[in-house]
């Protein structure tokens, strides 16, 4: 049994380290700004050392995470209770859906939108505007997620109507 019990822990650290985006929601202040920032990061390299398919890349992990984000969130709520602060996947993939569509409309990252993208994602993350709130009712692991992948779409829509009225 001691056996299991080395492979029980094993699992659940890959399944924490999964949830929490590599450890980055296990921040005692701010998780969800923490696994949001894990985001930033990895949209940024990947858009700097990958860029031709850099969109269509991001939006590919948000729907992975998504899919693992799904099946890891049962054993999470069990262990950590309703939407736990650790599970910052959501945020994850939240962010990855604004970068990945700021992306494929051809806009040109550059340090302004990368500031703003994370705090309007921050913003509409924590404000929960219609459908956020709603979506965050749905049962399971999609209301976990669907509230964030709300707020990175309306992210998206806000910088678009900045770019669009040459705001930025």
């Amino acid at each position: 049994s001691g056996m299991r019990q080395k492979m029980n822990e094993k699992n659940d650290l890959i399944k924490e380290g999964f949830i929490s985006f590599l450890f980055f929601g296990k921040s005692p202040l701010a998780p969800g700004t923490f696994g949001s920032f894990g985001a930033l990061i990895v949209s940024y390299l990947i858009v700097e050392n990958i860029s031709d398919y850099s969109g269509y890349l991001l939006l590919l992990l948000a729907g992975m995470f998504y899919y693992g984000g799904m099946q890891i969130a049962p054993w999470c709520e069990k262990k950590y209770g309703k939407d736990p602060g650790i599970y910052v996947i959501d945020e994850v993939i939240g962010y990855l859906i604004t970068i990945g569509f700021l992306l494929l409309c051809e806009v040109e990252m550059n340090q302004t939108l990368w500031i703003l993208s994370f705090l309007f994602f921050r913003i509409f993350d924590v404000l929960k505007i219609w459908p956020a709130k709603d979506l965050e009712k749905l049962e399971g692991g999609h209301g976990i997620i669907l509230d964030d992948v709300a707020a990175g779409i309306q992210t998206l829509i806000a910088l678009l109507l900045l770019i669009q009225f040459n705001v930025l």
